[in-house]
């Protein structure tokens, strides 16, 4: 079950609810990845039929406390750009957490998830932890954007992009961030394919995969 979407811009504050009810139980992929499921029960059919589902709000802070406990890794995170100003806060306190135990974080420029992890990361005051990989020359990102990333010491710049498309660029952005970190936490709804196809791709890298489905 996924709650119906909001307009872009107007994210709900929604929490799936957790598997609790009679005939369902909790279960998680295997492999390294954590997206959470649900197996529900169909007495009138068989096999059980496996029902994806969005973590919830406890589910996703258990998660979160989990990633924390780690130290001197480096982690990737990445998402969707219109996620609620509930989830930036969870987003940003992340960030500050694992920088503030000797993590370094890679992120890239752009609003929502990314702005997020940097301006958690900006707060645990020490920026040789903490890179900023863009799409583009730093001169094509938003001025939101700059502003934001001219408190980083540590910014990768890919002019070789310039001409091309934002998402093009971006998918070439995202694989390069994986391939230098260990971990890719990504906080993305089902249909944001750019962020979901690079979670496929890190698992394909062999990677550590945290996803964290908002709606």
């Amino acid at each position: 079950y996924a709650a119906p979407r909001a307009e872009r811009g107007v994210e709900p504050l929604y929490a799936a609810p957790r598997a609790e009810r009679r005939g369902e139980r909790k279960t998680t992929l295997e492999g390294d990845s954590r997206v959470v499921t649900l197996e529900k029960e169909d007495p009138f059919s068989s096999p059980q039929l496996q029902l994806e589902k969005s973590t919830g709000m406890e589910d996703m802070l258990r998660e979160l406390r989990e990633i924390q406990g780690s130290a001197n890794r480096t982690y990737c995170i990445l998402g969707t750009r219109h996620c609620s100003y509930l989830h930036q806060q969870i987003i940003e306190l992340l960030s500050y957490a694992l920088v503030l135990s000797g993590n370094h974080v890679y992120t890239s420029g752009a609003a929502g998830t990314n702005a997020a992890a940097i301006r958690g990361a900006l707060r645990a005051n020490s920026t040789e932890l903490l890179t900023v990989i863009l799409p583009q020359s730093r001169s094509k990102q938003t001025e939101d954007c700059q502003e934001l990333i001219a408190e980083v010491t540590q910014v990768v710049q890919m002019p070789e992009n310039d001409a091309l498309s934002l998402d093009v660029a971006s998918k070439r952005c995202n694989r390069r961030l994986v391939k230098e970190t260990e971990h890719l936490i990504a906080f993305a709804y089902h249909d944001s394919k750019t962020v979901v196809r690079t979670t496929v791709e890190a698992k394909e890298m062999d990677k550590l995969v945290t996803v964290m489905y908002l709606d």
